[in-house]
């Protein structure tokens, strides 16, 4: 009796060992993998990898098993504050994102290139990065600005030929910030200034011409006046002088004909010596100021003896 319930009691021991491996075992052997998730089979114990990936639910497989899992919607990569040297070899800095997905059809190749998720997320990122410097060279400074969507669609065809390769679709690429550098914009704004400083002096010009004009027919107008006045004064002094002139010439002309008659034989008949004499006796009296005259003393007498 002893000995046949220590053996029913080993066989019940058995029976709920054998049952708790079995429930591990299957345990073990299923997997749950989410509606936005995609995973292929890893065999961890035979180091077999499946070539046919899996999508959302309870799936059985090898014991101990594991799924490397990728997810199955589109996720976003973004690239904040990346430099780029342009065309002109001015530095860039880019915000660009875009959405990506790993093609589930390749998840084995990708798998056994880059091993897991973040292995090949890390190679996305890298990969992209050299797409958008690529794509920044194409354009120069002026045309991250002023062609825009090109930039955007060059980026974007950048990234999916680089991309095909990796086998990943990507989707939704937007370039969120364009920023230049600070010297650059402040050249930028200069020229600005300077161009609408240009454009007032170009609107000014007719106002300034016509008063330039103005000021001009003013000038023109008043040396006209003093030159008019000029020629007018001239022409009294020159009638005036000409006036005194000829006056002094008659007033010469008299006395020369009354000093000729006086000294004609018909007029008082003064011989040269007396009509020096009269001319000395009328400078004389009609001087304003006493006149002094000095006189040779007379003539000595000779005396000589017989």
């Amino acid at each position: 009796m002893g000995s046949g319930k220590v053996v029913a009691g080993c066989a019940c021991v058995f029976v709920v060992l054998v049952i708790t491996m079995i429930v591990a075992l299957v345990a073990s052997s299923l997997k749950k993998l989410s509606s936005d998730q995609v995973g292929i089979v890893y065999d961890t114990i035979n180091k077999d990898l499946e070539k046919e990936p899996m999508t959302e639910g309870l799936h059985l497989g090898p014991v101990g098993y594991q799924f490397i899992i990728f997810p199955s919607v589109y996720k976003t990569l973004a690239f904040d504050d990346l430099k780029c040297l342009n065309a002109d070899g001015v530095i860039i800095t880019l915000d660009v994102t875009f959405q990506y997905k790993a093609q589930a059809p390749k998840l084995y190749d990708i798998v056994m290139n880059f091993k897991d998720y973040e292995g090949y997320k890390t190679v996305l990122q890298y990969t992209g990065e050299s797409a958008i410097h690529e794509a920044c060279s194409y354009f120069t400074t002026a045309q991250f600005q002023s062609q825009r969507g090109s930039l955007q669609e060059q980026l974007r065809n950048k990234i999916i030929v680089k991309y095909v390769v990796l086998y990943c679709d990507i989707t939704d690429l937007q370039v969120s910030d364009i920023s230049r550098p600070e010297e650059y914009e402040k050249a930028l704004r200069s020229k600005e200034r300077a161009r609408e400083d240009i454009m007032v002096a170009f609107n000014e010009r007719p106002r300034l011409i016509t008063e330039a004009e103005t000021e001009k027919r003013e000038a023109n107008t008043t040396a006209q006046i003093i030159l008019d006045k000029a020629n007018s004064d001239a022409r009294i002094l020159k009638a005036r002088a000409t006036a005194e002139a000829e006056g002094i010439i008659q007033q010469y002309q008299k006395e020369s004909e009354a000093y000729q008659h006086i000294l004609s034989p018909d007029g008082l008949g003064f011989t040269v010596d007396g009509f020096i004499s009269y001319m000395g006796v009328r400078v004389i009296s009609s001087a304003k100021n006493p006149v002094y005259i000095g006189l040779q003393s007379p003539a000595k007498s000779s005396y000589q003896i017989p």
